[in-house]
């Protein structure tokens, strides 16, 4: 059964009846207590790629754009990437081995 409040005498030790976390909101594998005190298990970017790329537009410190010189707009990537628990990397940054799951 589970317990969302322990009291000790007039004591409040544990109070969980205000927690908001679910297991959308708590990343994938780790686990809390809901309000009512059951144990869950995170959700939150389970579904999700290990990496997303996008393609963007460089800009200089004033945010105007950078060209070449034909004139064409500079773009470069930006990627963002899962956390990794373990990785083992090449000489030039590669990846040989990682901790996705």
């Amino acid at each position: 059964m589970a317990a969302n409040k322990v009291v000790f005498g007039n004591k409040v030790l544990i109070d969980l009846t205000g927690d908001t976390v679910t297991e959308e909101a708590l990343l994938k594998g780790y686990t809390a207590h809901k309000a009512d005190g059951t144990i869950i298990t995170g959700t939150a970017f389970a579904g999700y790629p290990n990496e997303f790329v996008f393609l963007d537009n460089i800009e200089d410190s004033s945010g105007n754009p950078i060209k070449d010189s034909s004139g064409k707009t500079i773009q470069g990537q930006i990627i963002y990437r899962k956390a990794r628990n373990s990785v083992l990397l090449d000489s030039t940054g590669d990846v040989i081995e990682d901790g996705f799951e």
